[in-house]
């Protein structure tokens, strides 16, 4: 998608230069992962615009749209006939903290081209590299050779641009390349950190902007959270590990069992091997359990969810509140199921729940934790709650990878239909 992408920018006239990692763009082995692509602060501002128009054309989608900084946007087109998913980090200034090391005519006035990518000279892709690997704490051997390579070619300049930007241990890092010495950076990285010049003067347009990025990402936030039901050994936890090992566009995952609380228990720790073992607790200190949980819920959600999906988390839940409807006994509840499915309106909802079931005897020769004809009635209460919108069924009779797959479609589309 990415070549399409500037086909389509050289197309509309638009100025950009990767950042770095322009190489590996023609490298049909290599895994590209995020790319980093600088535009004109006036083209910045109208980005989104641009590649809607652009997703349009080629039948694309945006599916994430995660403004990190005034002018710096992590944005995510996914291609429904492949599944493939491109990772833009876009940027309308080159810049680290908040501190411009070239203006906007410099770097495009200049631009090299790398088999027609647009790309920067060799001492402004050196510092920006070289700033991010530091701050990341990612100075690794391949990080080194690469940063080495640029400055060697270019080593009158890149020293020069080293010297501005760091207050007074610029020959520490100048020194260590050429010596050709990744220790010598290693040692002195938490120092570099807080040596690199910091601009604390943001113009008023821009402090107005970052005003509104912040307060639209507290009230739209990024992230999602997302629900498995369905009995013990539908294969919940085999599809939740595989969906967080593809490639997804968020910044993190999360994971809570049944409820938005932070333990130190793990899903293993959470099995029963008898769920129906205890007898259910009379009426009264059932409704005062639902009640409890309309408590630990919404306080869970606020301290816990919330926050996270602010920073752009994918959070997953193995099993939710709906499991008490479905399977009062494992919770011991008591009282009519009328008044479970009452409370559920206090309950915050996840944006999609995901109902693995197969037929009975498949399940039961997986797991014999509840006699058949209970979980055959588990089976049937789990799908009374599909409905193909927020409540998706998933036929657990499927290898692992294809359910994977289908999880990870509806995801993306539940995504793009946002924008």
């Amino acid at each position: 998608m990415i070549h399409e992408l500037l086909k389509y920018l050289h197309y509309k006239s638009l100025d950009y230069a990767i950042i770095s990692g322009y190489k590996a763009l023609f490298e049909e082995t290599s895994d590209i992962g995020d790319i980093d692509i600088l535009f004109k602060k006036q083209d910045f501002l109208k980005i989104e615009t641009v590649l809607k128009d652009f997703c349009e054309l080629e039948g694309f989608k945006i599916v994430q749209i995660y403004h990190q900084e005034v002018y710096a946007k992590n944005i995510f087109i996914f291609n429904p006939k492949t599944t493939e998913l491109l990772n833009l980090d876009t940027y309308g200034k080159l810049h680290r903290k908040q501190t411009v090391y070239f203006t906007e005519t410099e770097i495009f006035k200049n631009c090299l081209s790398y088999k027609n990518v647009s790309t920067l000279v060799t001492h402004q892709e050196f510092l920006h590299y070289l700033l991010k690997k530091i701050d990341k704490n990612e100075i690794t051997e391949v990080s080194f050779n690469y940063l080495r390579a640029l400055f060697l070619k270019e080593t009158i300049p890149c020293e020069r641009v080293v010297k501005t930007c760091f207050k007074n241990w610029s020959s520490v890092v100048v020194e260590a390349f050429e010596t050709n010495n990744k220790d010598l950076l290693l040692e002195s990285i938490e120092t570099l950190k807080k040596n690199i010049k910091v601009n604390t003067k943001l113009s008023y347009d821009d402090k107005i902007r970052n005003q509104i990025r912040i307060l639209k990402r507290i009230v739209k936030p990024t992230g999602v959270a997302i629900s498995f039901l369905g009995p013990d050994g539908s294969g919940k936890s085999t599809i939740i590990n595989g969906l967080k090992n593809k490639t997804l566009p968020f910044r993190k995952t999360a994971y809570f069992h049944l409820k938005p609380i932070i333990t130190d228990r793990n899903s293993a720790s959470l099995a029963t091997a008898d769920p129906h073992k205890y007898a259910p607790y009379s009426k009264l200190k059932s409704y005062v359990k639902l009640l409890f949980f309309i408590f630990q819920y919404n306080l869970g959600w606020v301290k816990n969810i919330w926050p996270a999906k602010v920073k752009s988390t994918l959070v997953i839940f193995d099993r939710y509140y709906d499991d008490l409807i479905v399977d009062h006994k494992r919770y011991r509840y008591g009282g009519y199921k009328s008044i479970a499915k009452l409370i559920r309106i206090f309950i915050p909802k996840p944006k999609l729940y995901f109902i693995l079931t197969a037929d009975a005897d498949t399940i039961y020769g997986r797991k014999q934790e509840v006699e058949r004809e209970e979980l055959q009635i588990q089976i049937e209460n789990y799908k009374a709650l599909v409905d193909g919108k927020q409540y998706h069924h998933i036929n657990a009779n499927k290898p692992p990878h294809e359910i994977v797959n289908k999880v990870y479609k509806i995801l993306m589309k539940k995504m793009y239909e946002r924008y």
